[in-house]
């Protein structure tokens, strides 16, 4: 099935096709399409430059009509903090409906209290809550405060006594049925600001403005001219842009919003028109993984097997431009599990992956310290398999948790494992004791018991056919993310947790493939980000791009371009190339996030990315939050498949 979106002169195709088999399953429809654009201009706001959030800020987080379950702001922990909205003028408001935090900590707001101003100085209290604990999100019963259309302009929420406020979303209602959020994007405030406040941008109250539409024409423009350079004809996508400038130039106020979202749908069909004629895409298929995040939210614990939520598999993604494309898996005939960060052969004929089975009631063991009663396919193991999907090996065994496997120029596949364990010297001989033994794990400094065992992995190397497994690194603590740089060096993260803080210290380190001259590239005094994951090299230049991730979440957040050239610490050496996600954790959470970043030149890359904001350690990270996508540094982000059940 094709169908076609005609745009001034501009044919532009979008493709949708069967997939395996008798399951039918658009690839990429125009009604995903518009849905994904809309859902953009949504979410994405505006640049952030990664600065501090400011009061109003955070405080717009509790009206930008975001409800996860999360927080939307946060205050410090003070005496008698207060949240407030300005509705603009005099409002006639027939009830208050308050989403509360539901990832924990909801009882602190069972004795929420709330005023009413007419000028923001003087405050009438009209609702004091009972100390019943609500929520809204999760169970659809936000605390509804009846007013019966009394007046104000101000509606202040807050708490009396030392404490944090934090609400997932305040949504105001003038009387009569059908009655619009009149809280909606409007200016908010509040008392202060806390570690976990975070910049929200006022776009998500009307994403359809002239300012905003204006600024989709003119990432459009700067496309067209960059491709240009590259001797693409650009003239029908840039004459169609050029004329919805012009439109947008001239736009009334009060231009109905069918009418914005044509201007809208105009602009990103012949920007994307664009993004796939570009010369890079010179490659027919896609190579992924779908999976469900694991069920703890950690930079470390993701990795583990028993934490695995079952779903998914590898994927081939064939003619990804084309009108019928196709989509093929690799992994038919797994039992369900996790499969997990695919690398494809220098000859483009094998792909390695790593792969546990789910076991329902693995994650509540009490006692995951015992070895022996966790089945050993529960673990990550690494796997080959043909891409075309013949010969498929299993390459390690064991109760360890092998994964993040990457090939090396030399024939030999370099990767991730818990297998170094305990032993004092490590390398070829205790790696191989590992085959035949479940020897204890090496476990952090920090925390950890025997239900969440937090155990130590490290880079080992072993022979293509799975033979001659070590260990080439004796570092006591963990290491992420493996990639070959241009100069055969594997490129990874280290937790140089050494006698300072142990959040903010996840660098980029190098080492030669066989563990001799560890060396550090980036980050290793740099508090913000906390962590520079999945590196790889840029083709064609001495620059690096990477993901800036959390320490207490799943991998993901701002994509930033390194010149290690200009230093090997600090601001100066990165470009966030994602500005409007702010550093995880370190600088706030993020409404969205990328991961996965594959760079394509320093200016294009391919990546997955999340509508929904990132959830910290102790909630669940949603399983189906990531698509594929063709980014660039100009802010253009277009879809390349999207699966709505399973994250990509």
């Amino acid at each position: 099935m094709v169908s076609y979106l005609f745009v001034a002169g501009l044919a532009l195709t979008i493709w949708a096709s069967a997939a395996m088999g008798a399951s039918a399953q658009l690839i990429c429809s125009y009604e995903q399409l518009r849905e994904d654009w809309l859902t953009q201009q949504r979410v994405r706001g505006v640049a952030s430059g990664g600065l501090a959030p400011t009061l109003e800020e955070d405080a717009l987080g509790g009206c930008d009509g975001v409800k996860d379950g999360r927080w939307g702001f946060h205050t410090d922990a003070e005496p008698n903090p207060w949240w407030q909205v300005d509705l603009g003028e005099p409002t006639p408001i027939a009830r208050i409906d308050v989403y509360n935090r539901a990832d924990g900590a909801a009882e602190r707001a069972a004795r929420i209290l709330c005023w009413l101003s007419d000028d923001g100085q003087t405050w009438r209290e009209v609702y004091r809550h009972n100390g019943q604990v609500f929520y809204g999100y999760t169970d659809g019963k936000p605390l509804r405060i009846a007013l019966g259309g009394e007046v104000a302009r101000y509606v202040r929420l807050g708490l009396e006594g030392t404490s944090y406020l934090h609400l997932d979303e305040v949504e105001v209602y003038r009387p009569g049925d059908g009655a619009p959020n009149v809280a909606l994007g409007k200016v908010a405030t509040q008392s202060s600001l806390s570690q976990w406040s975070a910049k929200h941008y006022r776009t998500l109250g009307d994403p359809l403005t002239p300012d905003a539409l204006a600024d989709l024409v003119r990432r459009g423009l700067l496309l067209a001219d960059d491709l240009a350079a590259r001797g693409v004809d650009v003239s029908a996508a840039r004459g169609e842009l050029q004329a919805v400038a012009e439109a947008v130039r001239g736009l009334p106020d009060d231009t109905a919003y069918a009418d914005r979202e044509a201007l809208l749908l105009r602009t990103r069909a012949a920007t994307r028109s664009l993004a796939l004629a570009n010369p890079l895409l010179d490659f027919d298929d896609l190579l992924f993984a779908k999976r469900v995040p694991g069920s703890f939210s950690h930079m470390s614990d993701q990795n583990y097997g028993w934490w695995s939520r079952p779903g998914g598999g590898l994927f081939v993604l064939e003619g990804f431009r084309t009108d019928t494309p196709q989509l093929r898996c690799l992994t038919e005939g797994f039992a369900p599990g996790t499969f997990a960060n695919p690398d494809l052969s220098y000859d483009g004929t094998r792909v390695l992956f790593a792969y546990c089975r789910h076991y329902a009631d693995l994650a509540a063991k009490p006692d995951k310290l015992d070895k022996a009663s966790i089945p050993e396919d529960a673990f990550y193991h690494v796997y080959e398999v043909g891409i075309d999907g013949s010969g498929l090996r299993q390459l390690t065994t064991g109760r360890y948790d092998d994964f993040d496997a990457r090939y090396l120029p030399n024939g030999e596949i370099v990767f991730l494992s818990t297998r170094r364990g305990q032993f004092l010297q490590c390398g070829l001989e205790s790696a191989m004791a590992t085959l035949t033994a479940p020897f204890p794990d090496s476990f952090v400094r920090c925390g950890g018991d025997a239900y969440r065992p937090v155990s130590v992995y490290t880079l080992h190397v072993m022979d293509a056919d799975g033979q001659r497994t070590r260990a080439i690194s004796p570092f006591e603590n963990f290491e992420w993310t493996p990639s070959v740089a241009a100069d055969g060096r594997v490129l990874y993260a280290r937790w140089d947790y050494v006698d300072r803080s142990n959040m903010p210290y996840m660098g980029l380190w190098a080492t030669t493939p066989d563990g001799t001259e560890p060396v550090a590239v980036y980050g290793n005094f740099t508090p913000s980000p906390h962590c520079v994951f999945e590196a790889r090299p840029v083709p064609g230049s001495r620059k690096l791009m990477f993901t800036a991730s959390a320490h207490h979440c799943v991998t993901g957040g701002s994509v930033v371009l390194l010149d290690p050239a200009r230093g090997v610490d600090g601001t100066e050496p990165m470009v966030r190339l994602t500005p409007e996600v702010c550093f995880p954790e370190a600088e706030g959470w993020p409404n969205t996030y990328f991961a996965n970043p594959y760079p394509l030149s320093e200016e294009y890359y391919l990546a997955a990315w999340s509508h929904v904001p990132l959830v910290g350690q102790g909630g669940l990270q949603p399983p189906n939050a990531m698509g594929l996508y063709l980014a660039d540094a100009f802010g253009n982000l277009d879809l390349l498949y999207r699966d709505p059940g399973i994250s990509s």
